[in-house]
C-alpha cells in the first residue's frame, strides 16, 4: 500500500494565459513519489467553472494536466521533449504541440511547481508560458 497523504490547501496560480494571479482552494495529495494538485478556476461570471488535476511525476520529469470546463484537455509536459495534445473547445478540437523547457518539482523550500513551455497550435502562432502553482499559508484569505 502506497503512502497517500491528502490535505486541503489554498493555492496561488500564476500563468501568462491570464493577467492577475488567481487564489483558489484545492487539495494536494502525495502518493509515493507523485504529487497531485486538484483545484477549480473561474475567472469571470461568463465562464463556467473549470476543474484541474495536475499530477507531477518527478522520476520521469513529467507533469500531466487534465482540464474539464469550457475547454477540456489532457496535456502531458515532459522536460526536454515535445508532446502532442488535443484541446476540445466550443470551436472544435485544436491540436497542440507542447515543447517543455523545464519543470520545477515540489521539494526543499518550494511547496508548489513551475512549468515553462511553448504551446504550438495547429492553427496559429506558438505561445510561450510559465505556469506555477504555489501553496499558501492557511491563514491567508481568498
Amino acid at each position: 500500500m502506497e503512502n497517500k497523504n491528502e490535505e486541503q490547501c489554498l493555492f496561488v496560480i500564476r500563468s501568462g494565459m491570464y493577467g492577475e494571479p488567481l487564489k483558489t482552494l484545492g487539495t494536494k495529495t502525495v502518493e509515493g513519489t507523485r504529487t497531485v494538485y486538484n483545484w477549480t478556476e473561474k475567472h469571470n461570471e461568463q465562464e463556467k467553472e473549470t476543474h484541474f488535476v495536475m499530477t507531477l511525476i518527478k522520476e520521469e520529469s513529467k507533469a500531466i494536466v487534465v482540464r474539464n470546463g469550457d475547454v477540456t484537455s489532457r496535456m502531458v509536459f515532459e522536460a526536454g521533449n515535445k508532446t502532442t495534445s488535443t484541446m476540445n473547445t466550443a470551436f472544435g478540437p485544436i491540436e497542440v504541440v507542447i515543447d517543455t523547457d523545464y519543470i520545477n518539482f515540489p521539494g526543499g523550500l518550494i511547496d508548489g511547481a513551475e512549468i515553462s513551455y511553448t504551446l504550438d497550435p495547429d492553427s496559429g502562432e506558438p505561445i510561450r508560458n510559465i505556469f506555477s502553482i504555489k501553496r499558501l499559508l492557511q491563514n491567508e484569505e481568498i
